[in-house]
């Protein structure tokens, strides 16, 4: 072979293991990324459905706000969902993490057993959870509506929901999937429904000018969000797209929640969380987007929202 041809050849196969090296990494070459939540039991949880069974996330589904708050510190999971009062303070005190979205929203009632009770409310006692929480604050900010309302509080909506039933008290504040579950125990022993004295959202709406106000959102780490933004932005993606799509489509709902085990979230029954799900007010929204909701119900918390602890 001359020297010209057997340069030829050589250059050629040269330029074909450039390309070779330069090819991407087919779906089975490209290595998964593997991310890791944290976030409370109840409604907020629920925003996880579709990734329940990835082999690429762990969930891990806490009771209380302590280990959602030691997290914030030690920075080791990717995500948090928290309360937004409670991350945003956080977040801003440990710059560890960034407010990505508010996933929750507006989801207290006050109900009475009867109309009777409902029409006069002055004089009684209500049983209620979350003193300093956002059901507190809320109650809080509307206080000009509940004058002459004794509220009585307790450590959990299934504590104040319990007293309720029990005939202890003829008023309660309650939350899905909660208020659900409580209405189905109650048909079983009256045959009239209790009623929704107020929907707190409608008297937040009147007060404050917002539809509603943002409970528990998505935190991610920073060193997350450094990392790769992309691959981040495709995992909330699917939280975002997993809510609306279970939001419009109830069959798709029941089939999913049939395929998981609900217990790891905290619920033990399925069918329960069946009928409450579009009554929860999941509603996956960029923190970007809704900056002005989130000020207006953090000013209730004296919580001034800085603006570096939101994704932009």
């Amino acid at each position: 072979m001359s020297i010209k041809k057997y340069l030829v050849t050589f250059l050629a196969a040269l330029m074909l293991l450039s390309l070779s090296a330069c090819k991407p990494a087919t779906p089975k070459e490209a290595e998964a990324k593997h991310y890791s939540v944290i976030a409370p039991s109840g409604a907020p949880s629920l925003a996880l459905l579709d990734l329940a069974d990835d082999e690429n996330t762990t969930i891990e589904i806490v009771d209380g706000a302590d280990a959602l708050t030691a997290e914030f510190s030690n920075a080791e999971k990717d995500f948090i969902i928290a309360p937004i009062n409670l991350g945003v303070k956080l977040s801003q005190k440990t710059e560890n993490y960034q407010l990505m979205a508010v996933l929750t929203w507006g989801n207290l009632f006050l109900v009475a057993k009867d109309e009777d009770t409902s029409a006069r409310l002055a004089g009684t006692k209500v049983a209620a959870f979350g003193e300093a929480a956002v059901p507190g604050k809320v109650i809080g900010y509307l206080a000009d509506e509940f004058q002459g309302i004794e509220f009585e509080w307790f450590n959990s909506v299934q504590e104040a929901s319990a007293a309720f039933l029990s005939g202890e008290y003829d008023a309660a504040v309650l939350a899905e999937p909660v208020l659900t579950m409580a209405h189905g125990k109650w048909k079983e022993n009256h045959e009239e429904d209790f009623v929704v004295a107020y929907d707190l959202q409608e008297l937040y709406q009147e007060k404050s000018g917002f539809q509603t106000y943002p409970q528990a959102a998505l935190f991610v780490r920073k060193a997350t969000l450094e990392a790769d933004s992309g691959s981040v932005v495709e995992f909330t993606n699917i939280i975002k797209q997993s809510i609306s799509k279970y939001n419009g489509n109830a069959d798709v709902l029941s089939k999913r929640i049939d395929e998981i085990d609900l217990t790891a979230f905290g619920f033990q029954n399925p069918d329960l969380i069946k009928k409450a799900y579009p009554k929860m007010a999941l509603n996956y929204r960029l923190a970007s987007e809704c900056l002005e909701d989130i000020r207006n119900f953090l000013s209730i918390f004296e919580i001034e929202f800085e603006e570096k602890v939101y994704v932009k």
